[in-house]
């Protein structure tokens, strides 16, 4: 028996990663990148723990048991690994692995400040992310988890809201196979009452479906749930998947799948409030947050509109690298303040 990977998972985060403006993983058009050493450096005293926590579904649970499958955390991230055995100079799964079978993990936030640094889809919508290898339906536009092995989490991997209903939906369904007593309050037993109310036309009943989901979205979004690993064996297409077939014989890919997404921090405007005279000084342009670094405020940083009074000099002023901590949002654009 040899335990083998099926898939590698990794998370990563510029907040964590970036050297001052110097980001690890440069969005489009953005040419200040890091070195590679720099990169290497970085990754050594990363640990996406810090911030996230990743958690699977129920029904992941069960199937990872009776597939003698384990799920093993690392500093940058998880990976499944299963039972196998040698056959033919390859590896076969010793319990075989139905087409269909979808393994779902939670990434939810752990860090109170963690969309004070994340650009990420705000708290108050009914949309979460997805990172999945079969486009859901009826989503339109949607980056399949293969295409460049990840990258940077932005708004090709963000479910419409009919996609997220229909994701708490199927989850919450999966669940309920690996439950031994049906719970009056589960999900799948809440719906089933509502299509089973005679008193509803069919129009009641998908109203009465969507404001439920609705309302579990947005509390598991109040605990910081901001999205969802979702794999299955089979893909949208044989690039797509995470096993090897040969007629009925499936067999572990010569190269584990291994898929890097990135959050991106968040890029504000500086804003500097000195206790001394009541000045503000807002800089020009917006800079990126980072945990590590620091990053030289000068004069050509900031232009008249953004002194007040107008006759405020930067020459009289120190600037410090602001904090996570106070994160304002006014029309639309995020303000760092920082008390100097």
């Amino acid at each position: 028996m040899y335990y083998r990977s099926l898939f590698n998972f990794n998370i990563h985060h510029g907040y964590f990663l970036d050297n001052g403006q110097e980001k690890f993983l440069p969005p489009p058009n953005n040419n200040n990148g890091m070195s590679e050493a720099d990169k290497e450096e970085a990754l050594k005293k990363y640990d996406f723990s810090e911030y996230l926590k990743i958690k699977p579904t129920k029904a992941t649970l069960g199937l990872l048991k009776n597939h003698r499958m384990l799920m093993r955390v690392s500093k940058q991230g998880f990976r499944v690994v299963i039972d196998t055995r040698k056959a033919q100079n390859k590896y076969q799964p010793i319990i075989p692995l139905n087409d269909e079978l979808t393994l779902t993990f939670e990434l939810e936030a752990t860090d109170r400040y963690f969309y004070n640094y994340t650009n990420v889809t705000n708290l108050d919508n009914n949309r979460m992310y997805l990172f999945t290898n079969v486009k859901p339906s009826g989503q339109g536009a949607f980056e399949n988890i293969f295409e460049n092995n990840g990258g940077i989490i932005d708004g090709s991997f963000l479910l419409k809201e009919q996609a997220t209903r229909n994701l708490i939906r199927a989850m919450g369904e999966e669940d309920e196979q690996f439950t031994t007593v049906t719970s009056q309050f589960s999900l799948a037993n809440n719906i089933r009452l509502i299509e089973e109310d005679d008193t509803l036309t069919n129009n009641e009943k998908d109203d009465e479906i969507e404001l439920l989901l609705n309302g579990i979205i947005q509390r598991r979004k109040k605990k910081s749930v901001v999205g969802y690993v979702r794999l299955t064996i089979k893909g949208d297409a044989p690039t797509d998947y995470l096993l090897e077939f040969d007629g009925d014989d499936q067999y572990m890919l010569g190269s584990t799948p291994e898929f890097t997404i990135s959050f991106l921090n968040l890029k504000t405007f500086w804003r500097f409030i000195s206790l001394s005279d009541d000045a503000t000084l807002t800089t020009k342009n917006k800079k990126w947050s980072s945990r590590n670094g620091f990053v030289e405020i000068k004069n050509s940083d900031f232009n008249p509109a953004g002194l007040d009074p107008p006759d405020t000099d930067p020459e009289d002023y120190s600037f410090p690298n602001p904090t996570i901590e106070i994160i304002k949002k006014e029309n639309n654009k995020y303000y760092s303040e920082i008390f100097i």
